[in-house]
């Protein structure tokens, strides 16, 4: 009886952490780890947890690769924060592989109002670019200016090159 009771509860915790998705109250998004059309594995940064933002959504432009070298797909997405006033802060932040799971990175502020376009890694090297402002346009202006930043993720950090 003894052990068909500790069988029960070895079940019951397992399936509870199978079932159980990555709670953060900092990042708003609906969604599940997906695997390509070629079986690779796309980790879902949705429920991931970015420090240096205090509450984002994960816009959709992604891109996968690796970039710690562990040989894991990796992601990297813009993210948007919407703070009380105008502005809407647009970061770019990283889901990399560990040990053991997935853990988000820092978030590299890019701008105020810019219209995030696309996000590459190629060998490592994480480029952005978007449409910003010139530096005498004000923020109503709409974003026309093209940007393109290259990011590293290095010593657990995500930062410019």
């Amino acid at each position: 009886m003894k052990k068909l009771f500790i069988a029960i509860i070895i079940l019951a915790a397992a399936a509870f952490f199978y079932y159980m998705p990555n709670i953060s109250l900092n990042v708003k998004n609906d969604g599940a780890s997906k695997t390509s059309q070629s079986g690779d594995f796309r980790p879902d940064p949705s429920s991931a947890v970015f420090s240096g933002v205090e509450e984002a959504t994960v816009l959709e432009n992604r891109a996968y690769g690796d970039l710690n070298n562990d040989g894991k797909t990796d992601v990297v997405v813009f993210l948007a924060e919407s703070g009380g006033g105008s502005g809407v802060f647009i970061y770019a932040a990283a889901y990399v592989s560990g040990p053991i799971n997935y853990k988000g990175s820092n978030a590299v502020f890019l701008g105020d109002r810019i219209a995030p376009q696309n996000v590459f890694i190629k060998n490592g090297i994480v480029t952005v670019s978007y449409l910003d402002r010139g530096p005498d346009e004000p923020f109503a202006a709409e974003p026309t200016f093209a940007v393109s930043k290259e990011l590293v993720y290095r010593n657990g950090t995500l930062e410019e090159k």
